[in-house]
């Protein structure tokens, strides 16, 4: 009967030094687990950053342009009335600013009476033909004045940025315009005929004739109207303050096409093709996204220091022992789908993303980048 006690009590100290024995776990350290997140963190936005460079690429390196004309007189004279004030919006035909006219106005009578006289001595009658002279010279500049515009709007159909029935309607009014150069045309050669063949072609008609054009077309141009719908700056004008010929008095900034130049990393253009769908957030418009497609890309860009020179002829070469290189950036050009919108200006700052494919991922995480940028710019 003792024997099984004595078991009993060899076996009990072993289970307790047993237990004893059994190590216990060491408490996990969370700031490894912080740590493996954030790097696993930085991993994936430097994966996804990388894709949407390639795949949606964008740039806050972009500018509104547009068309710029130097506004200048092409005959000398003292300004007797200035039409707009500075960053005035003006529409097509509206006068900017009118020289005197009265040195021209001279000339025109003085070109007349020679003529006249001209044709005194010969026995034939002017009058006719200095009424169709005046029309053929103002169907000439109108006709030039439309042509400008028609090319105009020709090349911004070609680009999409019109509809086809702008093209039909500029080339109706070219048409127009030809058809009363035309006519004129024809009414000053039979005013000529009626002459008579010696008057026709008697050289001092055709020299007094060719006076009183050139003075009616200086009387024509001492008046500067604007040569399109768009805005004026740089008004440098004021009544009574001469202007010569070619010197501009004002810049006038053309409303009818106006694109962003935006600039990206090259290796941002393998995907970017003329026609890809983008969107734009601009500085002046803060918190809305305006629809817009690419154009063009830009074939080159300046290769800074490689091809430039000291005063002595020797290429510079410049020090860049960087182990990343500054990328190189691309101009591409982008324009609006749809109407400008109203309130733009030109040299405003702009956010450009282009949707290069239907990469549903990336496409989504830029459509969301751009959104969030729009709604900051009410900040910056």
């Amino acid at each position: 009967m003792s024997t099984p006690h004595k078991a009993e009590a060899t076996v009990a100290p072993s289970n307790e030094s047993t237990a004893e024995t059994v190590p216990q776990a060491a408490p996990g350290n969370p700031l490894r687990r912080v740590a493996l997140t954030v790097v696993a963190l930085t991993v994936v936005l430097f994966v996804v950053s990388i894709l949407m460079e390639r795949l949606t690429p964008t740039s806050s390196q972009a500018v509104v342009q547009a068309f710029i004309v130097p506004m200048a007189a092409e005959v000398a004279g003292r300004v007797i009335e200035v039409g707009v004030i500075d960053n005035a919006v003006v529409k097509r035909g509206q006068v900017l600013f009118r020289l005197d006219t009265r040195p021209y106005e001279i000339a025109v009578a003085e070109a007349e009476s020679r003529l006249e006289r001209i044709g005194q001595t010969i026995g034939a009658n002017t009058a006719t033909v200095e009424a169709a002279q005046a029309r053929l010279v103002e169907a000439r500049a109108n006709a030039a004045n439309v042509r400008e515009q028609a090319n105009r709007v020709l090349t911004l159909v070609e680009r999409g940025i019109y509809a086809r029935a702008r093209s039909d309607e500029a080339k109706a009014a070219l048409d127009v315009s030809e058809a009363s150069v035309a006519g004129a045309e024809a009414q000053l050669a039979k005013a000529q005929q009626e002459l008579g063949p010696a008057g026709e072609d008697n050289p001092q008609i055709k020299e007094a004739l060719a006076v009183l054009e050139r003075a009616r077309l200086d009387l024509f141009r001492a008046t500067v109207t604007s040569p399109a719908d768009g805005a004026i700056t740089n008004l440098q004008l004021a009544a009574g303050q001469f202007v010569s010929v070619g010197r501009p008095a004002l810049t006038f900034i053309d409303a009818g096409a106006i694109w962003i130049a935006a600039a990206f990393k090259e290796n941002s253009l393998e995907h970017i093709k003329p026609g890809d769908p983008v969107e734009v957030v601009l500085d002046t418009l803060p918190g809305r996204i305006f629809k817009a497609k690419v154009e063009s890309v830009g074939w080159g860009a300046t290769a800074s220091g490689l091809s430039a020179v000291d005063a002595s002829g020797l290429p510079v070469i410049r020090n860049r022992t960087a182990w990343v290189r500054d990328p190189q950036l691309f101009p591409v050009r982008v324009v609006f789908a749809e109407e400008w919108p109203r309130g733009i200006r030109f040299g405003s700052q702009a956010f450009v993303v282009i949707y290069t494919g239907n990469n549903l991922v990336m496409n989504a995480i830029a459509a969301a980048w751009v959104r969030l940028v729009s709604v900051l710019t009410y900040a910056t």
